[in-house]
């Protein structure tokens, strides 16, 4: 699949099957989380990983009644970001740094026959409040992206088209 595919045909997909993913594909996949581009190149995004049952659903419980996809994928990713590393640190790029991270792991899985759905976490203070208190973070390591991946129970793919003219606007608004 071409770079384009991989970016038109990825869908959210919360309905996972058994199968294990790789050690190598987790690889890959984090690879390209930590291959965007990133304010300075500070790189402040940091992940928790874990294809632990009993930790996937701890995760799905404290990021609320929307992530219950988690306890059903074979890895969740929860996408970091360490304000004191980032440009600017508190008032910087570090939600842009982790953004970028967290789409290319999820483009990086779809192009690998993976399914994700980002599950959202950060600006809610609540569901990254409970994430840090789950895993014991610093205040200043702020839980940003909930990622949960597997394969798709249905792994048909269709290249959508969602382009919207309306939304162009050439020389002008």
């Amino acid at each position: 699949m071409n770079g384009i595919e991989t970016i038109l045909s990825r869908k959210s997909v919360r309905e996972f099957s058994d199968r294990d993913i790789s050690n190598e594909d987790i690889k890959t996949i984090l690879t390209a989380g930590m291959s965007g581009p990133a304010a300075l190149n500070m790189r402040s995004f940091e992940f928790i990983i874990t294809q632990k049952p009993s930790i996937l659903e701890k995760i799905s419980e404290a990021n609320g009644p929307y992530s219950g996809a988690l306890k059903k994928a074979k890895l969740g990713i929860l996408v970091c970001g360490d304000i004191d590393k980032g440009y600017l640190g508190k008032d910087g790029y570090w939600v842009i740094d982790c953004a970028i991270a967290a789409q290319n792991l999820i483009l990086a899985a779809n192009a690998l026959g993976i399914g994700s759905v980002w599950l959202g976490t950060y600006p809610e203070k609540a569901k990254y409040s409970a994430l840090q208190k789950l895993f014991s973070l610093k205040s200043n390591v702020i839980p940003f992206a909930t990622l949960a991946f597997g394969y798709p129970l249905d792994s048909t793919r269709e290249i959508r088209d969602l382009y919207e003219v309306e939304k162009v606007h050439i020389d002008k608004w």
